[in-house]
């Protein structure tokens, strides 16, 4: 071989080389991105359960040593009404709140439950163990934002998707998103958001054991249909009253105390 050949040789090996590591590049950099997503993302799961709470995720999406509990519905759910009672009870001892008594949408499931809407909540002290963040993004009619805005026929579910993206964090939003369009929900054939048509009303709990998430009335609602708001709230820490809504309390408090782990050591008497 003389020089010539060895030189053309070593030239054609480079440029081999060049185009291996450049479509080497793009797969790598799609392994790193997947692997985030995976890790922001877990498994689709087969079936999610309606009505109780399910480990969504290890990932704990709260600052350190917090636990963070969201609200995400819309104010003509009867879930997001009834679920606010027991976390009136729950959050009223990290935090103020403020709310006005409220109704569900008489032409759904569940018409006519009598629940809270939340207007504020402030935290007694910024190191409170439990934080509480509530998200409202249609109004009781499911045609308009809680503030009025007209959403466009088939826009809920896109309008929805906005609200929580401006309120959540990201890869908070994203866990949310997919147990919304991906996760089958049990007795169902399709996601549910794709089902209803809009949003569905979820409660988070996340904290350093993880994310758990419940969809579905978490105890025995049926008693608030057309209940008076303003009867309730003055009976509301008499158990013997209200058994149903304490039931909801202790639901997710075992939830709380679960999210947070050894490392907070968070405890209801």
């Amino acid at each position: 071989m003389d020089m010539k050949e060895g030189l053309r040789s070593k030239m054609v090996i480079t440029a081999i080389l060049v185009f291996i590591i450049a479509a080497a590049i793009p797969v790598y950099l799609r392994a790193q991105v997947n692997q985030v997503q995976n890790n922001a993302v877990p498994p689709l799961y087969a079936t999610v359960p309606v009505g109780k709470f399910f480990y969504a995720s290890p990932e704990d999406f709260a600052p350190p040593h917090q636990v963070d509990v969201y609200l995400i519905g819309w104010e003509g759910c009867h879930v997001a009404l009834s679920d606010a009672w027991p976390l009136y009870i729950i959050m009223s001892a990290y935090g103020s709140l403020s709310y006005v008594y409220a109704s569900s949408n008489p032409y759904r499931p569940f018409p006519n439950t009598t629940g809270l809407i939340f207007l504020n909540y402030t935290p007694y002290e910024a190191d409170e163990p439990v934080h509480f963040y509530f998200i409202y993004m249609y109004n009781k009619w499911l045609n308009a934002t809680p503030n009025g805005t007209p959403i466009p026929k088939g826009e809920l579910i896109t309008v929805g998707a906005e609200e929580l993206k401006h309120f959540l964090p990201t890869p908070l939003y994203q866990l949310v998103m997919h147990y919304q369009l991906d996760a089958i929900f049990q007795n169902t054939s399709e996601p549910l958001a794709i089902l209803k048509g809009h949003i569905v009303t979820v409660l988070v709990i996340t904290g350093p054991n993880g994310t758990y998430m419940a969809y579905g009335p978490l105890y025995n609602i049926l008693p608030l249909k057309n209940a008076n708001g303003t009867y309730i709230m003055q009976n509301l820490y008499n158990k013997k009253v209200v058994p149903y809504i304490w039931q909801g309390v202790q639901v997710i408090e075992n939830v709380i105390e679960e999210a947070a782990g050894s490392e907070l050591n968070i405890t209801f008497t």
